[in-house]
């Protein structure tokens, strides 16, 4: 079906108009919410991409906690545009980049539903799209550098690259209907390239293809081309931050699976964060509704969403009335139903299994909309009926929402900003970072000359028992022979000098001065001797 109308002139205006304005919309949208102040960009978000571009790494050791060993691609692009420009021109950027789900999720829907005229079809693609970008995640990740809202623009358009393609993937030229999907599946690779966790929705994608309603041949077939592009896709955002990880820690993903890797450089373990993962198996079975009640249970912070819960219960329906009976009036293309709805059953086991942060699952909660209708579309009851339930549900869901907030602060002219005090002898002086709370992105703004070496984090410790990093962050701390600096928060100051004591350091509470920043609460920075 395509994703664009063809006959009725005022509908291709309309959608015209829908691509052009929605993520312009978006953008507009992402700065009335005010600046983006949240916890992962104040420990690696900023810290990173300036490490990257300064060539920082190797230099300074765990500014950004475990973090710091994360690729650096996605932020790269924000970092350019928060200090080339203004932050309100870099939020609304950024925004709108971030907006440009809405036309993906619009051709999508263009391409899934066969209802009514060109249109209906039109003014129902935009409802669908427009909804999409109103989730309680999803709008509480808008203008926000957690990547989630970002890594989506590939797992959408991968989607929108194989269905836009329906029904000829199914019958059509071999040749083409390899290429085309293995073009989605680099787009797919490329976001889990980017952020691993993306890792589901590849695998989800791919394991759809084995439901479509064609010859069992044709079907592994393109599963299996749209893995290769899966795995180029994932190696042209990835790869170099893999073999730097290898070359430098012997773990392509170092730390995570060094049960597996075993690089001495950190301990034998997953590194996996299970804070996050159902209690027993019946919680796990029924996590949406557990979740629904506590969203802290995945979301960081308070937030209310039915999408997903509502998907939880709608797409099994489907699935079964449609073993039953066929509906006598289809509302999606073939394939296109049974192709999307398997992604996200896919993807929301792979999910629940692995992860369990609900922003992971962000792409599911932008699809929702399309796939309740498609769902309900599978339903054996008149089509009116369907529709109808599917309108319902959506205005309940709409209505009910309540977005997250992962924190704000007011817009000030530039998104980093501290007043950092003068450094007697910042060419012989080591800036050493304590307690567990996020304060890299300040980093930038000391002395480039000053290296900077966090002696505690949720990596590495002066006590860490069986992780080979603690001795690199020992000979760094005795190899040092001018004078040392400690970072911190007020409150883990005393923490600080504690860690800063098992290195045979002693700080010295009396001369620790202040250090006001405008994304969370003042820092303190202490002198530190032998």
């Amino acid at each position: 079906m395509p994703i664009l109308p063809t006959s009725d002139r005022r509908a291709r205006l309309i959608a015209a108009a829908f691509l052009v304005l929605a993520p312009l919309a978006y953008g507009a949208l992402g700065v009335s919410l005010d600046m983006d102040a949240n916890w992962d960009l104040r420990n690696y978000h900023w810290y990173n991409a300036y490490a990257f571009l300064t060539g920082r790494i190797g230099i300074d050791l765990l500014p950004a906690q475990m973090p710091s060993f994360y690729n650096p691609i996605l932020d790269l692009p924000f970092y350019w545009l928060a200090t080339a420009f203004p932050a309100p021109v870099a939020g609304f950027v950024w925004s709108a980049v971030q907006g440009l789900n809405l036309p993906l999720l619009f051709g999508l829907a263009m391409a899934s539903l066969s209802v009514g005229t060109e249109m209906r079809r039109t003014l129902l693609a935009a409802a669908l799209a427009a909804m999409g970008g109103l989730g309680g995640g999803t709008l509480g990740l808008l203008g926000t550098t957690f990547q989630d809202n970002v890594v989506s623009l590939g797992v959408l358009g991968a989607a929108l690259v194989v269905v836009s393609g329906l029904p000829r993937l199914l019958d059509g030229p071999a040749g083409w209907a390899f290429a085309r999907v293995a073009a989605g599946g680099v787009l797919a690779g490329a976001a889990m390239g980017a952020k691993n966790p993306t890792v589901i929705f590849a695998v989800g994608l791919c394991l759809a293809f084995l439901v479509l309603p064609a010859r069992p041949w044709r079907r592994l077939w393109l599963a299996f081309f749209f893995g290769i592009g899966v795995l180029a896709g994932l190696a042209a955002t990835g790869g170099f931050w893999m073999v730097h990880l290898w070359q430098s820690y012997g773990n392509p993903i170092f730390p995570h699976m060094n049960h597996v890797f075993k690089s001495p450089l950190a301990a034998i373990s997953d590194y996996r964060n299970y804070s996050f993962l159902p209690a027993d198996p019946v919680e796990r079975v029924f996590f949406p509704f557990y979740f629904l009640r506590d969203p802290i249970k995945v979301g960081e912070v308070a937030w209310f969403d039915l999408r997903v819960p509502l998907l939880f219960a709608l797409v099994p329906l489907a699935g079964l009335a449609a073993l039953v009976r066929r509906p006598a009036q289809a509302v999606a293309v073939p394939g296109a139903a049974r192709y999307l709805l398997t992604a996200l059953a896919v993807t929301y086991a792979l999910w629940v299994y692995m992860f369990c942060v609900y922003r992971y699952l962000v792409p599911v909660e932008m699809l929702a909309p399309l796939a309740v209708v498609l769902a309900a579309g599978r339903l054996p009851m008149p089509v009116k009926v369907r529709m109808g339930a599917a309108t319902a549900l959506l205005v309940l869901v709409q209505a009910t929402m309540q977005p997250a907030d992962w924190g704000r602060v007011n817009w000030s002219r530039q998104w980093v900003q501290a007043d950092v005090p003068s450094i007697e002898d910042p060419d012989h002086t080591m800036l050493l970072m304590g307690g567990y709370w996020a304060i890299s992105h300040v980093v930038p703004l000391f002395p480039p000359q000053m290296p900077v070496v966090r002696i505690q984090s949720n990596f590495l410790q002066p006590d860490s028992v069986g992780n080979g990093m603690r001795a690199v962050l020992e000979r760094r701390v005795a190899e040092h022979k001018g004078a040392f600096l400690m970072l911190s928060t007020i409150p883990d100051t005393p923490g600080a000098a504690k860690a800063a004591a098992l290195m045979g350091l002693t700080l010295d509470p009396q001369g620790c001065r202040p250090v006001p920043n405008n994304l969370g609460e003042t820092l303190n920075l202490c002198p530190v001797r032998r």
